[in-house]
């Protein structure tokens, strides 16, 4: 069949060759010809939108962002790396990290507007509503320039993950899959609340996109795996019933006074082939009479009150009481009318038993079951579906309400499920950057994850200061985590030891007279970044120029405790000071920091 679409664009092409021919002496038709071919020829398939500019783009084109430290928020409480908490656009920041961090970022976990046209999505300086007919090419946009840096900054086993909601999960997708091609990308249902009415459906969910590696291997999160838990699982099978195994619809007899099994009755198949029941499977009753005076009858019946089968056949379930792998206990199930519950070892933990795997500690008391050491669930993969109550958004609103003893910040994400997720996909040194950081909930986990496993994970947080969310929420939250004070002085907790450092975005002219001295006098908090520490005089040491180098020569013996010197390219060590300086790590710095933009404006080549 003919593709329609294809042919009238080859139509048009060929007429915008006739008029090329016609008008090939003139340089602006031509141009503009191109121009129009070019719209033709794009993609066809896939994502497709109005691409439009920011205004801190255009602010790119005439300054030059940079990082100006602030001092007096510095935090200090350990001798571990320092993390960092980036204040401004998020698109200058990552500009910035792209010198600092290319290929080097472990995990990326964002929180992005959702677009809801509710006043979630500030675009050019003006909320996005559902008046606005480019408000998904807009959001497409936005999300697609940092996304590309985001991608430039992954590690070759980096992990990116999103949160989104429903308006624009599925735009998402296929930007995230045309864009990370040789990733996975994954979408997980997250349960976020009891339901959120809106236009005759309840919304009970947002959604986690993961971007990984094909051979991703997560660890084990707290609710898949590497949990403790009793080996004994329930003996009812509630996906069939006695019509489909007769064999395993039986009574079991409970001694009410020792709650020992004293026997069994013949299953529903027995009496069948005996005659004692005549009528059809389906219509066979349960009779709680027949147990021998003093003891109680169990039938295999559900949770939910249903007739189903036991999983084990009576000769098996009398072996493995021998055993020690059956387990009584009382019935707490007010559907169920058996008196007493009856639970088994699945074959799996069996062979842990026999093989030493799961130790056998005694039995209990005047029982043959026996007891065992930690048993713990295995398993690390990352379910697609997530019901977890401790996710629910509420859950993000109290613990923040208590840090700060105000509502000051609606909505949180809930540190328990960020913590999961870095869980999953983090190991002990990673550093994981955040640049929609809103309150500061990854950064807490982060914390909060170091202090559960002794990990020296570091932190990168972004975010503007609209309402003062970075200057009155962040760091203040920040703050009182790891010094455990709240701003009135009331103690929060014992505190999280760790190191922080804040970071403004400023801006230089490219027009400046002395660009490369303006630019050189960002150049520490590059290197900080960069590296992760702290350039304190002390131990990390900055030499920019050969008189300096000449001066830590003549002062070498007043210093102690040098880790590292950070040394500009343009610096030339004599022989004296390579021996002098030989037992220390030294690092060059790169003039690349702001090469491109000096090449652009001819103070570099």
């Amino acid at each position: 069949m003919a593709n329609l679409s294809q042919e009238k664009r080859q139509r048009m092409l060929a007429f915008l060759e006739t008029i090329r021919k016609e008008h090939k002496d003139d340089d602006e038709v031509l141009i503009a010809l191109g121009e129009i071919e070019s719209e033709l020829n794009a993609k066809k398939y896939g994502l497709v939108w109005e691409r439009h500019e920011e205004a801190v783009d255009v602010q790119m084109r005439d300054n030059i962002p940079v990082f100006t430290e602030c001092a007096d928020k510095e935090i200090t409480t350990t001798t571990g790396g320092v993390n960092f908490l980036l204040e401004g656009d998020n698109l200058h920041s990552l500009r910035l990290l792209e010198k600092t961090h290319t290929g080097k970022i472990d995990v990326i976990y964002i929180d992005p507007p959702y677009n809801t046209e509710n006043k979630d999505f500030i675009y050019d300086d003006a909320f996005v509503d559902k008046n606005d007919g480019f408000r998904h090419s807009k959001w497409l946009s936005f999300m697609n320039e940092r996304l590309q840096i985001a991608k430039r900054l992954l590690s070759s086993s980096g992990v990116l993950i999103i949160s989104i909601g429903y308006h624009e999960v599925h735009n998402l997708m296929v930007m995230c899959q045309e864009m990370f091609e040789n990733k996975q990308v994954t979408c997980v249902t997250v349960q976020t609340s009891g339901g959120k009415p809106n236009g005759g459906f309840t919304f009970l969910q947002e959604y986690l996109v993961f971007i990984t590696p094909t051979d991703f291997n997560p660890k084990t999160m707290s609710f898949t795996g590497g949990i403790e838990r009793s080996p004994f699982e329930g003996l009812t099978l509630s996906t069939f019933d006695k019509t489909t195994r007769p064999n395993q619809t039986y009574p079991i007899f409970i001694d009410r006074e020792t709650m020992h099994i004293i026997g069994v009755g013949k299953s529903l198949t027995e009496r069948i082939a005996e005659g004692l029941y005549t009528g059809k499977p389906t219509d066979f009753v349960f009779d709680y009479d027949e147990a021998p005076d003093g003891s109680a009858a169990l039938w295999p019946v559900s949770s939910k009150g249903a007739d189903c089968v036991w999983r084990l056949i009576s000769p098996r379930l009398l072996s493995d009481w021998a055993k020690g792998y059956i387990k009584i206990s009382k019935n707490k199930s007010r559907n169920n009318p058996n008196e007493y519950s009856v639970q088994y070892l699945p074959e799996g933990v069996i062979k842990k038993i026999e093989s030493g795997e799961l130790p056998v500690i005694g039995t209990e008391e005047n029982m043959p079951t026996l007891k065992f050491g930690k048993n713990q669930t295995v398993g690390s993969e990352i379910p697609t579906i997530w019901t977890e109550k401790e996710f629910f958004t509420t859950k993000g609103s109290s613990h923040v309400r208590n840090i700060f003893e105000d509502k000051r910040f609606p909505y949180p994400k809930p540190l328990e499920f960020i913590t999961e997720i870095l869980r999953a996909t983090t190991n002990a040194n990673s550093t994981i950057l955040d640049f929609f950081a809103g309150s500061g909930t990854t950064g807490e986990s982060v914390l909060e994850l170091n202090l559960s496993d002794g990990g020296n994970r570091t932190f990168i947080l972004c975010t503007n200061n609209q309402n003062d969310i970075c200057s009155h929420i962040t760091y203040p939250r920040l703050k009182t985590i790891i010094s455990g004070i709240r701003e009135n002085g009331s103690t929060y907790s014992n505190g999280i030891p760790a190191n922080l450092k804040y970071y403004r975005t400023d801006f230089v002219s490219k027009d400046s007279d002395s660009l490369t001295d303006e630019l050189l006098d960002h150049i520490k908090e590059m290197i900080q970044l960069e590296h992760g520490i702290n350039l304190d005089g002390s131990q990390y040491l900055l030499v920019l120029t050969d008189e300096e180098a000449d001066a830590l020569e003549q002062h070498w013996d007043e210093y102690k405790d040098v880790k590292a010197l950070y040394v500009s390219r343009n610096v030339l060590f004599t022989t004296e000071q390579n021996m002098l300086f030989g037992d220390v790590d030294i690092h060059i710095i790169p003039d690349d920091y702001f090469k491109f933009e000096l090449q652009e404006v001819g103070e570099s080549w």
